[in-house]
């Protein structure tokens, strides 16, 4: 792995012109939840904030030494004293479509809102505000060599490449085997995958709604508004069904580029994936990190 920061192959970081807020559930708690996002100086990274615990030190960076095991989201925490902020995962690729690389985001609760289920409303929003290149050039992880990591039939692995690239591949019941591919950039993400939702199977959701789960609760925030939601096999309950025939990988892309965010810096490497998980990227970061 080499860091480099070379003005004539990278851009300059960036943050927020002005601050930005959104407000609405969270996917897996259900609590109604609000964030407000403000800029921050050059080579900060992007730092969370709980505004709800008053009286601690709530700051965490998002970096994959910083992430949490939980189900069905990628969670940070803090060393010092176990505070913990969940789902972030479509807000940090939101910073990478807005090419956003330093920003404080401060939240009220356990976990951000989900909106409707994809980054679209988080790029849009910060997009209109604007945002300021600072000047200082931005990090560039570039990867040198092969590294993979495999857990139960999901495999994930990065070899070198002069840009970033990326190749998914998933297999869903009833619906068959789906993929994409192609070279990653913030502006092919804000045009083909910053929409793409997040899903699951209505029957999930109900058990996640009978049992709760008290300790980590999940998809209790799940419906038509939040997620695609799909019923016998391949049917989808959302008014107007799905916002492109093969959305269900893409979504995988955007949780992937938003846990790739969590490198602290900018991967340039072929990212060949099947059946992707949160927690297989950060132990890839991590497996790049170490070496």
């Amino acid at each position: 792995m080499n860091s480099q920061k070379d003005s004539a192959l990278i851009t300059l970081q960036g943050t927020i012109k002005q601050p930005v807020s959104f407000k609405g559930r969270g996917l897996h708690t259900g609590k109604r939840t609000q964030i407000t996002i403000y800029p921050a100086d050059v080579n900060t990274g992007i730092q969370f904030k709980r505004i709800d615990k008053a009286g601690k030190n709530t700051t965490v960076l998002a970096h994959w030494k910083n992430t949490k095991k939980l189900p069905l989201c990628t969670c940070i925490v803090s060393s010092e004293n176990g505070v913990h902020i969940r789902t972030i995962e479509h807000l940090m690729a939101a910073f990478y479509a807005c090419g956003i690389d330093n920003a404080l985001v401060e939240v009220n609760g356990t976990e951000l809102p989900i909106m409707d289920g994809s980054s679209v409303a988080f790029v849009e929003q910060m997009n209109s505000v604007g945002v300021s290149r600072q000047n200082t050039s931005q990090k560039i992880i570039q990867i040198t060599k092969n590294y993979e990591v495999k857990e139960e039939g999901k495999i994930i692995k990065i070899e070198p490449s002069k840009s970033l690239y990326i190749d998914v591949t998933i297999s869903l019941k009833k619906i068959g085997r789906l993929n994409w591919r192609g070279e990653m950039t913030p502006e092919i993400f804000s045009e083909q995958i910053s929409a793409a939702r997040t899903f699951g199977r209505l029957k999930n959701g109900m058990l996640a709604q009978l049992t709760r789960f008290s300790k980590d609760p999940i998809c209790l925030g799940a419906n038509t508004s939040s997620a695609v939601v799909v019923v016998k096999g391949d049917k989808v309950l959302n008014k107007g069904g799905l916002r492109m025939p093969d959305e269900y990988v893409r979504h995988r892309i955007l949780d992937l580029v938003g846990d790739l965010m969590l490198s602290g810096g900018h991967v340039q490497g072929k990212i060949t994936a099947v059946s992707p998980a949160h927690r297989l990227t950060h132990s890839l970061l991590e497996k790049v990190s170490e070496d």
